[in-house]
Parts: C-alpha cells; structure tokens; sequence
C-alpha cells in the first residue's frame, strides 16, 4: 500500500486552494477519481481534510450494473467480488438476467484514491474542520490545528438531521456483520442470499444477508430495519446460533458494523455558492433501501462535467434529477416499516418471491415504466400500502384536500338532482366546519398576549368594544367598513400563508407580499362567483350602484390577473408551496360563493392558524379545544344578536350578508393580536 501523503501548509499564500474536499468517504473518494480521469485537476490546487487515517476495512459498498456499464470500466481495480445469481429467504438459487451484483472494500477504494492522491501530488491535511467562513471571493475553512482558504468546496460531512420534522419518517438501517470461515465449503460463490428472514423480527425488519468470498468464506450479517438500533450483544448471539446452524463451525476474520440513515428527510443545498454538499448530504442514499454507492457514482461524473464546463455558477446546487413517484414508493414503505414493521417480512418475501430480481434491481435503479411499477405493487399486499397512503396525506396535511373534493363532489352530484338538499347539505358542512374550526381557532386570542400583567376580563372588554365599535362603524358607514375588512383581511389571509410557507414576515416588503396575497385569494373568490357576490354586497347598503360599473363584464379578467399572480408565488416559491391553496381555489369555482369562501376559509386559512397556534403554544388539539368553547359560544351568540338586530331578512342573501358582517367584526381584533403573535414568532 502506497503511503498517505500527508501535508503541513507554512505559509500564507500556499494556503489558498481551489478545491477543498471534506471528507475521504466514498462520495468525495469517487468525485476526485472523476477529476483526475477527465485531467481537471492538471492546474488546481486541491486539499483533502480528512481527521482519520482511513487505514482499516469499516465499511463495504455494494451495486447492481451490467458489466459494460461505466462504473465497471472505472472501479473494475478494486471490485473484489462479483456475482450473477441471487438467493432470497432460502428460495431457489435465480440468475440476475445479465446484471451482477458487485462487491467492493472500502479499505480497497480508500487505498486507490490514496494512490491516485499522490500521483496528482495532492495533500491530505489530518485535521477536522471547525469552521467555514464565506468571503467574497474565497471560503475559510477552520480545522483544529489551522485554516484553509479555497474557491470550492467539497463538503461530505453528515446532514444536520436535527432539523428532521414530525413530518419527515425517519428509522435506523443497523447491522453487525461477520467476516467468517468455515470449516467445510458451504457457500456458493456465484451466488449472494439477499434477504433471509430466518430470525426473530423483534419489533422490527430483521434479516440475514450473505456475501460469499469462496466456498468456505463469507460475509455474514444481519440487517435490522427498525426505530431502535440493532444492539451488539443481541446480534453476535444471533450470528452464532444462525451460522452454527446453517454451515457449522466457524473462525472470525473481522467484524463489520454500521447504520444507515433511512429516512425522507432531505438535506437542503448550501446556502454558501461555493459549498456542494456530497455524499449522505446531497441525498444520495435512497430512503427505502441504503444503497447509495452508485447514485454517488453518478453524482460523481456529472459534477465532473459541470466542471469540465466551466459551470460554477450553481455550483452548490448540483444535484440529481429524482423521478417523484419513487420517493413516493419510497416514503410509503418507510411508514409500513415505521408503523407496521412486522409486515417488512411478508412484503420483502412475496415481492421477490413474486418478480425476478432483475425488475426488482431495475425498481430500485429507478429505471422502471409506470405499468412494470404498477405490475410489482400489484403482486404486493395491498392493505399495508393503503393505510401508508393515509398516513402520508395525513402527516403532509393532505387529507382536508381530499375532504374538500369529497364535499364538492358530492355538492355538485346533489346540485344535478335536487338544489335544495345540494343547499342543505353545503350549509350542513359549513356550519360544521366553522363550529369545529372556523370559529375556535379565534377563539384562542386569550391565550396570545398573556403577560405577567394581564387581566383576562379587561382583555375581554377591549375586545368585545373593538367588536361592537366595528359593527356600529358597519350601520353607518357601511362602504368605509368594506373597505377597511379587505384592508386587513387580505392582509391576515396573506399573512397566515406565508407562515405556513416559512416566509420572514418582519420586513416591510414581507407585508405587501402578505397584503398582495391574501387581496388576490379573495379577489378571486369574490370574481370567480360576481353574481351572488354584488347581491349580497347589495345589502350592505353601500348607496352605490353597482350595475353601472358592469363588473361581470371584468370578472374573467380580475379572476385571471389574481389567480396568475398567485401561480406566479407559487412558481417562485419552494416545492409548489401553493399548490394547495391553487387546489381549493379551483376546486370552489363551480360551487357557490358561500361554499368557495368557506372552502378557503375553514380547510386552508383556519388550519393553517390552528396548527400555527398548537406550535406556537405548544398545546394538543384537545387542549386548545378545552380552551376556546366558553368563547367559542360568545362568537355564536354574537351572530345570533347581529342577525336579530338586522333590520331585514327577506332572502337568504340578507343572511349572508350578516354573517359576512358578523365575520367582519369579529375578526378586526383577532386580525391585531395574530399580526402579533405572528411576529413574535
């Protein structure tokens, strides 16, 4: 083995690089090798910090490829092992159809890199990074000994996977594995056991996975898919009894243990231009299984030809293209294996018992048409996968989605035969929403200004007189109350769907956002539906005319113009952020405007604000239900008074509009108190 180069940078200008690799893992490993093959190091500085000495076998990497492929070509040095047939779960030995399954040291890929290294006389600094500081034209990096400066780095250090989410699934790929010789040749070199489920599920996904070397060696290991991490004691006890069952007496060579993230947490890019992140951080391991060593390799050549291009100017976002449906399989199994482990063995046994092993491959390369994809989940237990479906709508806040093309589905079917149950049944569903969250979720004010000096019945006076002071301004001066309710709705509607997108809202610019959003959201309700909406503005007795201005004429028009602008956010902001709120608005186009409005605003806006309120507050939904019900009743008392005192109720029209006007008053101070709890949070 050719000696690790290790240097020690004196002075202050041999300190300046242009790249900077983190790490000598295997991502970093197969980027430099891509590098130096394409000749892109010739007149670069490089430097590799690197705090261990890389000089023991502690991992292995494994890949499935036909042999003519490009991986084969560049890795054939070190491929230890190879094989074209596969066992599962004490099945018949099947062949891989033209495919292999190739086996690789990391001791071997660390080694040749290492070579590679000094070949190209690039240095190894033995340190570990502290530190990266951004300047203007350069990153700092600061080791423990010493710091660096370099145009580009190349950062394999761990995901911060603290910043995980109740909505992300995460669990533990752990295994212990054993180097072993036999006594007698009890292994098929051709042939490697994928999955044996011949152990204990204890909780989890258990199983044994077997690489031959030779007739009487192998590698030995067992699998754990699980929450918990497989512990050391519990799997040499059930390595031994496995292995003296299955081939008899043995002598260990070498132990191997490790664990894989499993998760559909995904690493965001480098906010830093200059910083590509590698490795588990650019998300190169796949959720569902742990492999990862190819998507690296890939990852690996088409940065390479990025720089061959001279194409740094998204240098930090280099990525690779992800088909979505696949996290989907992905993230579907990860629940069945999170909420149903026991259903791991069952699944994993039917699915290979059940497809060849070379479609299964191509499945997991992601390289599958959607009928051969349709074709394996049939073959699969369809139940598991159904109650995942529902899981994941329910953890990503997708089911009030499906709630409301449920709702509308069934209004409008009822609408085609008989109006008044289709009325009956809108309203039915509107009263029920607004009493179970329209209403409760400003109910909670009391809860938001909560100091050392607050006084619950003083708070409660303010806010009934802010109530009443509004709905007096309403008999009055019924145009200045219009005016003054789009003014502040628009700009709470907007507000509330910028927190939901984890948008700053502390800037003034935050706030015209938050005004521009919230005004086309309503702009468009009240558009989209301008009949029913001049009517009921007609009981507001404005004194205005309104059939003179021909608004029907420009509703196509201001429907258009609102709704691009809120696609255009949409287009602009992260992972289709509106897709949601786009949905709901569409979905109310062909019901009536009551309908539409309390589409967006029971499902979207008070959802949105109840959640925002139980992370805010840190208190269960039950909690802020026990909460708000004493005022919860206040807010329906106040609409029966304001309905009582209107002074007429002739159309069903005159209703909405006191509710429009019991929605005004009611919301002026909550609209106050959530800005505030907005921006202190």
């Amino acid at each position: 083995m050719m000696k690790k180069q290790v240097g020690h940078i004196e002075n202050n200008e041999s300190n300046i690089f242009d790249f900077i690799f983190i790490g000598l893992g295997a991502s970093n490993s197969l980027i430099v090798l891509s590098l130096i093959k394409n000749g892109l190091l010739k007149d670069k500085k490089v430097l590799f910090i690197e705090p261990s000495s890389k000089s023991i076998n502690d991992k292995t990497y494994c890949f499935w490829s036909s042999q003519n492929d490009f991986i084969i070509d560049d890795l054939s040095t070190i491929i230890s092992h190879q094989f074209d047939k596969i066992k599962i779960n004490n099945s018949n030995v099947q062949s891989l159809e033209g495919l292999f399954y190739y086996y690789i040291r990391s001791i071997d890929l660390y080694n040749h890199t290492f070579n590679k290294l000094n070949e190209e006389k690039i240095v190894i600094e033995r340190a570990e990074v502290t530190n990266i500081i951004e300047d203007q034209d350069f990153c700092s990096v600061l080791t423990n000994s010493q710091s660096f400066r370099t145009r580009f780095i190349f950062d394999s250090r761990p995901p911060r996977l603290y910043k995980i989410t109740e909505k992300d699934i995460y669990i533990n790929q752990s295994f212990f594995g054993l180097h072993i010789k036999c006594e007698n040749a009890v292994f098929l070199k051709d042939a490697f056991e994928m999955m044996n489920f011949n152990v204990e599920q204890n909780g989890a996904t258990q199983f044994f996975y077997i690489i031959p070397f030779s007739s009487q060696e192998a590698l030995v290991e067992l699998t754990r898919f699980g929450i918990e991490k497989i512990e050391f004691n519990y799997a040499a006890e059930l390595l031994k009894n496995f292995i003296l069952n299955e081939f008899g007496h043995y002598t260990i060579i070498a132990e191997e243990t490790g664990c894989i993230p499993m998760t559909t947490f995904e690493n965001e890019p480098s906010a830093n231009k200059r910083i590509l992140n590698t490795g588990t951080a650019a998300n190169l391991i796949k959720p569902s299984t742990g492999y990862g060593f190819k998507k690296m390799y890939s990852f690996a050549q088409k940065v390479s030809e990025q720089i061959s291009k001279n194409q740094y100017d998204k240098f930090n976002k280099s990525n690779l293209i992800n088909k979505k449906r696949f996290k989907f399989y992905d993230t579907l199994l990860l629940i069945i294996l999170l909420k149903w482990p026991f259903k791991g063995k069952p699944i994993f046994t039917q699915l290979y018992n059940k497809q060849s092993p070379k479609l299964i491959f191509q499945f997991l390369d992601e390289k599958t048409s959607f009928y051969e994809e349709l074709k394996i989940f049939a073959s699969l237990p369809i139940l598991p996968f159904l109650k995942a479906v529902y899981v994941l709508l329910k953890r990503k806040r997708y089911l009030r989605y499906v709630l409301s093309f449920l709702i509308v589905s069934t209004y409008l079917i009822l609408s085609n035969y008989n109006i008044n149950a289709a009325r009956i049944f809108s309203y039915s569903t509107l009263s029920i929403g607004l009493i179970t969250l329209g209403i409760p979720h400003g109910a909670l004010d009391h809860l938001l200004l909560k100091t050392k000096e607050f006084s619950l019945a003083f708070f409660l006076f303010k806010y009934c007189m802010g109530i009443i002071l509004y709905y007096f301004l309403w008999q009055l001066y019924p145009l200045l109350s219009l005016f003054l309710f789009i003014i502040y709705s628009s700009f709470h509607f907007g507000e509330s769907e910028l927190v939901e997108v984890k948008t700053n809202i502390q800037s003034p610019l935050s706030f015209i956002k938050s005004f521009l959003l919230g005004f086309c959201v309503l702009l468009f309700i009240i558009s989209s539906h301008i009949d029913e909406s001049i009517s009921i503005i007609t009981y507001l007795n404005l004194n205005i005319d309104l059939t003179k201005f021909k608004l029907e004429n420009f509703s196509l028009i201001l429907s258009c113009l609102s709704f691009s602008y809120i696609l255009i956010q949409n287009m602009l902001s992260k992972g289709n952020a509106y897709l949601g709120l786009i949905f709901l608005l569409v979905l109310g186009i062909p019901t009536t405007l009551i309908v539409a409005f309390g589409l967006y605003f029971i499902i979207q806006h008070s959802d949105n604000a109840w959640k925002h309120l139980k992370e805010g507050l840190k208190i269960t939904s039950i909690g802020l239900y026990r909460k708000s019900f004493l005022y919860t009743l206040g807010a329906l008392l106040v609409f029966a008074l304001i309905t009582i005192g209107a002074s007429k109720l002739d159309s069903i029209y005159a209703l909405w509009t006191q509710f429009f006007i019991f929605i005004a008053c009611i919301s002026l101070p909550h609209f106050i108190i959530m800005h505030l709890f907005y921006q202190k949070k």
